[in-house]
């Protein structure tokens, strides 16, 4: 009889524990909804790149590229700054070796945003910068992000990553 109320108080308290670790678990996300909106409002975020999908597969560079989390691009209202790789077909072979992948930083961009059912929608087009003359994210509510990237000398790319906050704003 004490083992079996013993049981039943145990069972009560892990109920209770999961109940509450499950409203933790839905402030934090209500708050992570509420900081990601606020970035793409305030036009000053960092978009970390998880993967990249290059248009064309080729030995050397599979369809799907695992990335380590040191990629990025960085954007605000007067300034946007890239760091991310570059997988794929190239019809005008870099200078050196140091401009292969899409590295820049410019501040003359013009810069649309609208907010869809789904989100976000961005699009960026740089104007000092021809290795990437179009960038276009699409962006979920929860702060998954998809980055396309479009050149008139290499074929186009796609990033999936995260939105994250970078900086003082």
């Amino acid at each position: 009889m004490r083992t079996n109320n013993l049981f039943r108080l145990t069972f009560l308290l892990g109920l209770t524990l999961s109940f509450l670790s499950s409203c933790l678990t839905q402030k934090e996300k209500q708050q992570h909804l509420v900081l990601v909106d606020s970035l793409l409002k305030a036009d000053h975020f960092k978009f970390v790149a998880q993967q990249a999908n290059p248009l064309r597969a080729n030995i050397v560079s599979p369809r799907l590229q695992q990335l380590n989390g040191s990629y990025y691009m960085l954007v605000s209202k007067d300034t946007i700054k890239a760091y991310l790789p570059y997988f794929g077909v190239a019809q005008q072979a870099p200078y050196s070796s140091s401009e292969n992948g899409i590295q820049f930083t410019s501040t003359d961009f013009s810069y649309v945003k609208n907010q869809t059912k789904n989100g976000y929608e961005i699009s960026i087009k740089p104007k000092n910068y021809d290795r990437a003359n179009s960038l276009f994210f699409s962006i979920s509510p929860s702060g998954s992000a998809t980055l396309n990237v479009s050149s008139n000398h290499r074929d186009p790319i796609s990033f999936t990553g995260t939105i994250e906050q970078w900086g003082k704003d």
